[in-house]
Parts: C-alpha cells; sequence; structure tokens
C-alpha cells in the first residue's frame, strides 16, 4: 500500500497551526464582524421601536388634533347659530317697530285726512248756504232768509264724496 498520508510530526503542527489560524481568525475577524452585527441589530431594533412610538406619539396628536377641529366646528356651529338667532330676534324686533310705526303713521294720516275733509266738508255746506243765499237773492231782488239744514247738507255732502 503506498503511502499517501503519512503520519509525522508535519501533521500535528499542520493541525496546531490549522486551530492557531482558526483562533486568530475568530478574534481577528469574526468577532469584530460579530459585533458590528449584533450592533447594527440593536441599532435596527431601536430604531424599529422608536418608529413604532413616534408612529403611536404621532396617531396621538392626530387624535387630539382632530377632536380639537370637531370642537372648534362645534364651537363655530353654535356661534354662527347664536347670531342667527340674534340676527332673527333683531330683525323681528326691527320690523314690529316698523309696522307699528307705519301703522301709527297711517292712522295719523288717515286722521288728517278725516279733519281735512271734514273741514272741507264744512267749507263747502258754508258756501252752499252762501251760494242758495245768492241765487235766491239775485232771483226775487231782496235778501231772503233760507232755511237749510247744515246736517242735511253735510250728510248729503258726505254722501257724495
Amino acid at each position: 500500500m503506498p503511502e499517501i498520508f503519512q503520519i509525522n510530526a508535519t501533521l500535528p503542527i499542520f493541525v496546531a497551526s490549522f486551530l492557531v489560524f482558526l483562533y486568530l481568525l475568530k478574534k481577528i475577524m469574526l468577532e469584530p464582524v460579530g459585533r458590528v452585527l449584533e450592533a447594527r441589530e440593536a441599532k435596527a431594533k431601536a430604531d424599529l421601536d422608536a418608529g413604532k412610538a413616534a408612529r403611536a406619539q404621532a396617531a396621538d396628536v392626530l387624535d387630539k388634533y382632530h377632536t380639537h377641529l370637531q370642537d372648534i366646528r362645534t364651537q363655530a356651529q353654535t356661534q354662527i347659530n347664536e347670531a342667527i338667532e340674534k340676527s332673527n330676534y333683531h330683525r323681528a324686533t326691527e320690523l314690529g317697530r316698523l309696522r307699528e310705526e307705519g301703522a301709527q303713521k297711517l292712522a295719523a294720516a288717515r286722521d288728517a285726512i278725516e279733519e281735512e275733509r271734514t273741514s272741507l266738508i264744512d267749507a263747502l255746506v258754508s258756501q252752499e248756504q252762501e251760494l242758495v243765499e245768492g241765487i235766491t237773492r239775485k232771483l226775487l231782488g231782496e235778501p231772503v232768509a233760507v232755511g237749510l239744514e247744515k246736517e242735511k247738507v253735510r250728510h248729503a255732502l258726505e254722501e257724495a264724496s
């Protein structure tokens, strides 16, 4: 049998040097890379946790904002409703005052017209009496006392107007 593999002192030296190589590889290369990977994983985990916390905080701020916005809208609608009620009250009050003022002016105008009408009728009654006396004087040639009843003449003139 040919000896391809000979056991001699090189084998233990080779094994020892291989073990030293593995030990040094572990110490020099693998452990620092492992530490970097662990640090990187820890940082990623911390960033992920910070992101979750920031998202939760943002959701909380957003909920507070929506609540505050809804409160402001409710207050604004309340103020709008109050302003509408006040304006309707003032409008109704002003319309009532204007109606009352208009009714007073209308009544005053009717009273003034009625007074003027009465005074005109009185003047017409006097003029009619003078005309009748003038006509009878011209017809008869002498002054005659005509007995016109002022109330009947007034009544006839009121019916005519």
